[in-house]
């Protein structure tokens, strides 16, 4: 019955990407959906959870590890300028503390899990799967950069993304899988499939919207 769950979740993923997708390029109905993106993030996060089935200590304290390292880089980073550049966060992505919003943790957490759990398809050797893993979230934030922007997720001060975002990026991206790796950490590969490519599908849509 698991691989049911499993299937049903990722439909769900998809509805709410392409629902997502399609109702932020539609200008009477946006508004309403970018309020939504903080509770879309918490509900494909619970899903992923619920899906995954691994209520463990050890599981929790790896996410709860990665949260944490993606909320404080991001703190510093917006009060330094000096790891991915100039930039500041707008209202979309919701309640902010230290002038970042709370749900950036858990928007690091799901790409480095999904981008993992690809990766371990792929490849079995440790450093190759390190690499692999943060390569796609390059990528990925590649995607992401320039529909962040104009959804005002976040803006950059000179209104250029900088090289410098990208190569830290990468290596925040090696630190969290270094983690992975290490603690021999295991997501259900159905899953992560499913994540990152509606992921995909819903920036995919959104840069035909500019």
């Amino acid at each position: 019955m698991s691989w049911i769950k499993v299937n049903i979740i990722i439909i769900l993923l998809f509805i709410l990407h392409l629902v997502g997708g399609l109702a932020l390029s539609i200008e009477s109905v946006k508004p309403i959906f970018l309020t939504l993106t903080p509770f879309n993030l918490m509900l494909t996060f619970g899903l992923l959870i619920f899906g995954n089935n691994d209520f463990s200590f050890k599981f929790f304290k790896i996410i709860s590890l990665l949260f944490m390292i993606g909320f404080f880089i991001e703190v510093f980073g917006v009060y330094s300028g000096l790891l991915f550049g100039e930039y500041n966060y707008g209202k979309t992505l919701g309640f902010q503390l230290l002038g970042v919003p709370l749900i950036i943790g858990v928007n690091w957490v799901l790409l480095v899990v999904s981008s993992f759990a690809v990766s371990s398809y792929f490849v079995s050797n440790s450093i190759l799967k390190v690499v692999l893993s943060s390569f796609i979230m390059v990528l990925l934030d590649f995607m992401i950069e320039p529909v962040a922007i104009r959804l005002d997720f976040w803006h950059w001060q000179s209104g250029i993304i900088p090289l410098q975002n990208y190569l830290m990026w990468f290596l925040v991206a090696i630190i969290m899988n270094w983690i992975l790796v290490f603690n021999k950490f295991t997501f259900n590969l159905k899953l992560g499939f499913g994540l990152l490519i509606s992921q995909v599908l819903f920036f995919t849509l959104q840069s035909f919207n500019f």
